[in-house]
């Protein structure tokens, strides 16, 4: 198969998921010190809804937290394979692993809101579009702008 130059915007989002799996891979590790350290905040000196997140936090169960660290390590995972697929250029590795995650990241941050804002309208803001842009942006340029240019 003859080599294709990769265009330099998968370079630039092999290059994002690098860095937001480097992200994940502190943010982990930081769930489990922060769910150690909450319990200090005194929530007297907070707004209601920022005192109301915490208490929702500090409730949580293992189960809710297994399940968060299982997520954010299969996003990690997929960041980082789809990262190396869009350097090689591998439709595998790099359009299905890429898209994989765009979709999980998508159905993580929708279920995410809903479960920690009770009401899908009560917490929908800016948080929740900013998890959004990036695997949107991802499924969006790797299924219909780079679509030819994963090929090996």
């Amino acid at each position: 198969m003859e080599e294709k130059d990769r265009p330099g915007g998968l370079t630039a989002l092999a290059v994002i998921n690098f860095i937001f799996a480097a992200f994940g891979l502190i943010g982990i590790p930081m769930l489990f010190v922060s769910k150690l350290f909450i319990s200090n905040i005194p929530l007297d000196q907070l707004t209601e809804a920022q005192a109301a997140q915490l208490s929702a936090f500090q409730n949580m169960s293992a189960a809710t937290l297994a399940l968060i660290v299982g997520w954010r390590t299969i996003a990690l995972l997929l960041l980082l394979l789809a990262g190396i697929g869009y350097l090689k250029q591998k439709k595998v590795m790099g359009r299905f692993l890429g898209s994989a995650y765009g979709i999980l990241a998508v159905i993580f941050t929708l279920l995410s809101t809903l479960m920690f804002s009770g009401a899908f309208g009560q917490n929908f803001g800016i948080g929740t579009i900013i998890g959004l842009i990036y695997p949107v942006l991802t499924l969006l340029l790797l299924n219909f702008v780079y679509q030819d240019d994963l090929i090996y």
